[in-house]
């Protein structure tokens, strides 16, 4: 599960490693746990795309919180090392928060499982109602078809591939560069002038799951 572009930072140890101001990595079962709730998902999300400080009252606004709830969780986050309080700045009456880096990883490990179950649970139904967001905005379009035409992005794919060991690494590693061509963490021009926000998710499962 990533979000945002590494040696680490280690929640629990609290050591960080050369480079750890550019990526965080979460393996902690009990920080993984923290991020199971859907606006602090989202506050995340936001704070590692944009790479912007925002005050408690913003982000409040932005996601449909009190300024004290959105404290409360922006403070559970910081415990996790996954944000951390800004320098002062404006006129310093109200702290501001960031992100703890410009990519964070969180990595599923033996004793998280419950804790990364309940992340899915919340990235999932996060994607499904962006799903019928789009469908329900999509069939009220006056041009519904625009994102099927030649050149646009499905909103949903799903098929089967039988690769080897070596084409699964291959495929691994083209699927990351790509995504780092086009990070605007990576690669700040790509939020330039025209550009449009998308949402992604991959998910490549084993074939013999349905076995299990």
């Amino acid at each position: 599960m990533t979000k945002g572009a590494s040696p680490s930072l280690d929640p629990v140890a609290g050591e960080t490693s050369p480079g750890a101001a550019e990526r965080v990595n979460i393996s902690d079962a009990r920080a993984i746990r923290a991020l199971a709730h859907a606006v602090r998902l989202k506050v995340i999300e936001e704070l590692f795309d944009t790479q912007q400080p925002a005050t408690a009252t913003e982000l409040a606004q932005r996601h449909g919180l009190t300024p004290s709830a959105m404290s409360y969780h922006l403070r559970a986050l910081e415990k996790w090392g996954f944000v951390k309080r800004s320098a002062n700045q404006g006129d310093g009456r109200e702290r501001h928060w960031q992100a703890a880096a410009g990519r964070l990883d969180v990595t599923s490990v033996a004793d998280s499982r419950a804790a990364t179950l309940g992340v899915v649970d919340v990235e999932l139904n996060d994607l499904r109602e962006r799903l019928s967001k789009y469908v329900k905005r999509d069939k009220e379009s006056p041009n519904p078809d625009t994102w099927r035409q030649e050149g646009h992005l499905a909103a949903l794919s799903t098929g089967r591939f039988y690769l080897t060991a070596e084409q699964r690494a291959d495929l691994g590693r083209r699927i990351g560069e790509i995504l780092l061509e086009y990070s605007p963490t990576t690669n700040p021009d790509n939020r330039g002038e025209g550009a449009e926000k998308l949402y992604y998710v991959f998910s490549f499962l084993p074939g013999d799951i349905d076995d299990a």
